[in-house]
């Protein structure tokens, strides 16, 4: 319980996570906060009060209530002038708090604007755009508990899947939907849309933009049909019996025009395909008179018995193989980004820059975030091997049959007898007694959907939906044709497009019609942070405003310019310091691009260690940063995180450290002042930048501590 109602009609509701009725009198006792009637609990305000009187948030630890905040929402009992919206107690309290390594639920801080955008209507495709710290992550994870609530029939069989940007986000919101009561939706990301396929590492900015464009689709349909009867010249086959057949290249192209007709994946065609092309050898073997002796005419009987009998001819399965192959999604993309020739046959259109991306991005080591779509889109071309399916189904009819057989048997035996068990034996057939003993699969909903590359979802949830590509919209889409989804995002934090980022551009013209609903106030981030942020937003997007933000620590971020080799020391200094000062609240140290590999890896590894409790000190050159390493807090829920800006993405510290933000060498690119807009704004309390090198274009410091200067 966390809420109660006083409606100006008399009524009193307690609102909780979930409803709770009295068995006995059938009295409701606690109200599920997706419920209608507990929607004035989120909208209510003295110049609108939806028929409420009161609103009062309860906060409680364990059995024990600790709090209750009570607001007056009938204008006529408010002195004049005081039906003004302002920010509420339990709400400053809330995004005040110290982090964790997981998120919490808002369900007792849902915001007027959040609640529309979480119970809008289940049809089509929802855009909810919204800056930093405006909640965008909580309104996904509640709309999916909400959605799980109001369209529970539907949605039960179906499921909903959530898609994140990482597994490090997925770790972060786990807790979220089983506190709500929902266990039932499926949290992935792109890297593991596909069953028993997971993406390794992630491409160059260039190569993924490009793997995300909507022509690689036409590029995977090429490099498919190219697999099909691909060579133009004649072919023979040498049979078995040593007899030689010519097929003609005219007749080969018209077994291939043939075959495209009956629009199937190419590898479910290949049962269909060995029966034409059997059919085909065996009616030119008999034409030709090499095989008349053997048949009294090239019938249409002739041909048939012949083609049954090449069924066995180890040849003609070859030269099978050969017009028609069966590969997989990943025998093919591997073929495509690795042969010079194959990729220039199939990328019509492409500059030659273009294709020399696309062959650098091959690594053999692993598949990248955005190959993932790539062999979503092979395996919706190809289809899957039919023929274990084929042997599968033959040994299950095989087994069925020896089963009932027995079972037959069985009910025989017992109906020779007398008593209750011939009488239960003559009302069930052999079929009702093996159906009563079939293995049932009792995975549930999510269980199969997970496992099954061709479930259709009932609805989609997409947080960081910026980062998604053409292509992988594609094959979201593909999982929901009906488009019902909802996408929340921030196009200026997108990283995957080296231009101008914008929504229409990413959608790529594949949603049908959308509706938009923006997120306008930052709740998360203090203004003094922001104010920092603002000037980078103004480089993305020089037309742009930061979302304001409802609270002010009054502590303005920290600029230290260092030399180099004093880095780690500092970062090391600012990390320990707040996590010796406090016993609650996460640090955040986030490698800008001005980072080596060097750098980020000393910092990974002193992170590493302070988790554990070790001395980190790495030549640090200060006693007050090796006394801070020492005495860094070892806990179950670690409290040091380090990482990337698009690692950070989604997630929230109470303490930001950004590293090295710019580079001596270059201005920043869009992209990378994007991940900078992105790493700045995951603060909750505290920001601190260290760097070496000039501070990029947009970043201004409001105050400067380090005698160097920034």
């Amino acid at each position: 319980m966390f809420g109660h109602l006083g409606m100006l009609n008399g009524e009193r509701w307690y609102i909780g996570r979930m409803g709770i009725t009295d068995p006995a009198e059938k009295d409701t006792l606690l109200v599920d906060w997706r419920a209608p009637v507990s929607r004035p609990f989120y909208t209510a305000t003295p110049l609108q009060p939806d028929g409420t009187e009161d609103r009062s948030t309860i906060e409680s630890r364990g059995w024990t209530i600790t709090r209750v905040s009570t607001e007056t929402l009938d204008p006529s009992k408010l002195p004049e002038g005081a039906a003004s919206v302002g920010v509420s107690n339990a709400l400053m309290t809330a995004v005040s708090q110290h982090r964790t390594g997981r998120m919490n639920d808002i369900v007792a801080t849902i915001q007027r604007e959040q609640d529309n955008i979480i119970r809008s209507e289940l049809r089509g495709t929802l855009l909810v755009q919204g800056g930093p710290g405006t909640g965008k992550t909580a309104v996904a994870l509640h709309r999916a508990a909400f959605l799980l609530y109001e369209h529970r029939d539907r949605l039960a069989k179906s499921g909903v899947l959530i898609v994140g940007p990482n597994p490090t986000f997925l770790r972060y919101i786990g807790n979220v939907l089983p506190s709500l009561g929902e266990d039932s939706a499926i949290l992935t990301t792109i890297g593991d849309l596909l069953p028993g396929i997971t993406a390794t590492r992630t491409d160059p900015t260039a190569a993924a933009e490009l793997k995300g464009r909507l022509e690689l689709s036409r590029v995977i349909k090429r490099a498919v049909e190219r697999k099909q009867i691909s060579s133009n010249q004649p072919m023979t086959v040498t049979l078995d019996s040593g007899d030689a057949v010519t097929l003609s290249a005219s007749d080969l192209a018209e077994l291939r025009k043939q075959m495209r007709r009956l629009r199937r994946p190419h590898n479910q065609a290949r049962t269909v395909f060995e029966s034409r092309f059997r059919r085909l050898v065996a009616k030119t073997a008999l034409s030709s008179g090499d095989l008349q002796g053997l048949y009294s005419a090239s019938s249409a009987e002739d041909i048939a018995d012949l083609a049954s009998e090449l069924a066995e001819d180890d040849a003609v399965y070859a030269a099978a193989d050969i017009l028609w192959p069966i590969i997989s999604p990943s025998e093919l993309l591997r073929g495509l980004l690795t042969d010079p020739r194959e990729l220039t046959a199939c990328t019509h259109g492409f500059s030659r820059d273009e294709r020399e991306t696309l062959l650098a991005s091959y690594d053999a080591s692993g598949w990248s975030e955005s190959d993932i779509p790539l062999l979503d889109e092979a395996q919706e071309l190809l289809g899957n091997d039919p023929r274990p399916e084929i042997r599968a189904r033959a040994r299950a009819r095989a087994a069925d049959s020896q089963q009932l057989q027995y079972a037959q048997g069985v009910l025989d035996i017992f109906g020779d007898s007398t008593g209750e068990d011939a009488d239960e034996a003559s009302s069930v057939s052999a079929r009702e007694l093996v159906d009563r003993h079939q293995e049932r699969d009792n995975r549930t909903v999510a269980e199969r959907a997970y496992a099954d590359e061709a479930w259709t979802y009932g609805h989609i949830i997409v947080d960081e939906a910026q980062e998604l590509t053409p292509m992988a919209l594609r094959s979201l889409i593909r999982r929901c044709p009906t488009q019902s989804m909802t996408l929340v995002g921030d196009i200026h934090q997108a990283s995957v497009t080296l231009g101008r980022a914008d929504w229409d551009g990413i959608f790529g013209g594949q949603i049908r019609r959308y509706r938009r609903e923006d997120l306008t106030v930052n709740y998360r981030t203090p203004a003094e942070v922001m104010d920092i942020a603002a000037g980078v937003l103004s480089v993305i997007d020089p037309g742009e405003r930061p979302s304001a933000s409802i609270r002010s620590t009054g502590r303005p971020p920290t600029f230290d310019r260092v030399a180099e080799d004093d880095i780690v020391a500092r970062v090391l200094a600012e990390a320990t310091e707040f996590l010796r000062d406090t016993t609650e609240g996460t640090v955040a140290i986030i490698a800008g691009v001005g980072t080596s590999d060097t750098l980020a890896g000393q910092l990974r590894e002193a992170v590493r260690l302070l988790n554990t409790g070790v001395d980190a000190g790495f030549g640090a050159s200060s006693p007050e940063a090796k006394a801070g390493t020492r005495s860094a807090p070892s806990t179950g829920e670690e409290r040091l995180w380090v990482g990337s800006p698009r690692d950070s993405k989604g997630l929230e510290f109470d303490r930001v450290i950004v590293v090295e933000p710019g580079t001596a060498e270059r201005e920043l690119t869009l992209p990378e002042y994007r991940d900078l807009y992105v790493a700045l704004s995951r603060a909750t309390q505290d920001l601190v930048v260290v760097h070496a090198t000039p501070l990029p274009a947009g970043l201004t410091p409001s105050l400067v501590d380090s005698p160097l200067g920034a």
